[in-house]
């Protein structure tokens, strides 16, 4: 339950390619363009709702097993991100994130966490807000882009990103896709600990003329393991009323996550 939390909450960035059939793919090609038009065009992307109700079919591999997760998300945007999880059908527990709490369950050993939003940036190794959480979820960008701070790389296949100085914790990178100026790639690369995190964004599709996450591809080294999660997302709504349910069942025994 905790790895898949910290999978889950990982989806901040990495490499790799993948080509897929359906959803919708990015088929235009890459137009010489100015830093701040590129940025605007990927602002006036990003998702505009009140709620949004999906579910999650992960895959997570490793160099020894691969094992199969469902997730139920439900986020009420800028406050609440709930999910409920479940392994060959049956119910692993429940987590519950907003922007200064922390809340999971875990069925398979009856036990539980409760505590701040610093528990995501201590499991990841960096800073990480509520809001860059759910943008991750959503497509968006990690970070927010400011044209005056960022250069640009015209590739083939999209636009490449980057701060003009990096910082010393870590780099960043982001690809945008030329034809629907959608995030195609976040990277972090955190040399001093040899941490790299990878997100791929290979399918977007559109609900209520929005493009949102179909296929994700994510991988993270650090050091010499790593692991490989792939993301589809199904069944998506927005803007429906929804409850966020959640309580700690009775008789289970608080743990904590250095």
């Amino acid at each position: 339950m905790r790895k898949i939390l910290v999978y889950l909450f990982s989806i901040s960035l990495l490499f790799t390619s993948c080509k897929v059939k359906k959803g919708v793919t990015d088929t235009g090609n890459t137009q010489k363009m100015s830093i701040a038009k590129i940025i605007k065009k990927n602002n006036a992307q990003k998702s505009d709702f009140n709620t949004l109700r999906a579910t999650l079919k992960i895959s997570h591999t490793t160099e020894n097993k691969t094992q199969n997760f469902t997730v139920s998300l439900r986020l009420l945007k800028d406050k609440k991100i709930w999910m409920s999880f479940k392994k060959a059908g049956f119910s692993g527990g429940k987590a519950l994130i907003t922007p200064n709490k922390v809340q999971f369950y875990n069925k398979l050993n009856n036990t539980y966490f409760e505590g701040n939003f610093t528990i995501i940036s201590n499991l990841l190794g960096t800073s990480l807000t509520f809001k860059q959480l759910q943008a991750v979820l959503l497509g968006e960008t990690f970070f927010t882009l400011e044209p005056a701070q960022y250069d640009v790389e015209i590739l083939e296949d999209g636009y490449l990103l980057y701060p003009e100085q990096q910082t010393n914790l870590f780099e960043h990178f982001i690809t945008i896709n030329p034809g629907n100026f959608k995030i195609k790639t976040q990277e972090i690369n955190q040399p001093k600990r040899s941490q790299i995190l990878n997100i791929d964004y290979n399918s977007y599709q559109e609900i209520d003329k929005q493009l949102l996450p179909l296929l994700v591809h994510i991988v993270t080294l650090q050091k010499t393991k790593g692991s490989q999660i792939d993301i589809t997302y199904k069944n998506i709504t927005l803007n429906t009323k929804m409850r966020f349910p959640f309580h700690f069942p009775t008789g289970y025994k608080a743990i904590t996550i250095e």
